[in-house]
């Protein structure tokens, strides 16, 4: 089953080095920076900019949640240090 206005093409890989460095950037944890509407949009439009890739902001958060789980010694979001 599809939902509509879902994307659910995951042949457009993300950059994960420019997803790295935006999160280091934003300062903000993985789980509130996916669960703010406000903080997503605004980090799919810088993510967009840097990439030129057209990203959807549900596509991201699932991007960025994958890199969190993969944790930063393989690889994933690093921990923000505070």
């Amino acid at each position: 089953m599809i939902r509509q206005g879902s994307d659910n093409s995951e042949s457009t890989p993300f950059d994960e080095s420019i997803l790295r460095s935006l999160y280091i950037e934003y300062d903000t944890p993985c789980d509130r920076l996916v669960s703010d509407p406000e903080k997503l949009t605004a980090f799919t439009i810088a993510c967009a900019e840097q990439t030129g890739q057209t990203i959807g902001p549900a596509q991201l958060g699932r991007g960025l949640l994958n890199l969190r789980q993969r944790g930063e010694a393989n690889g994933g979001l690093p921990r923000l240090r505070r």
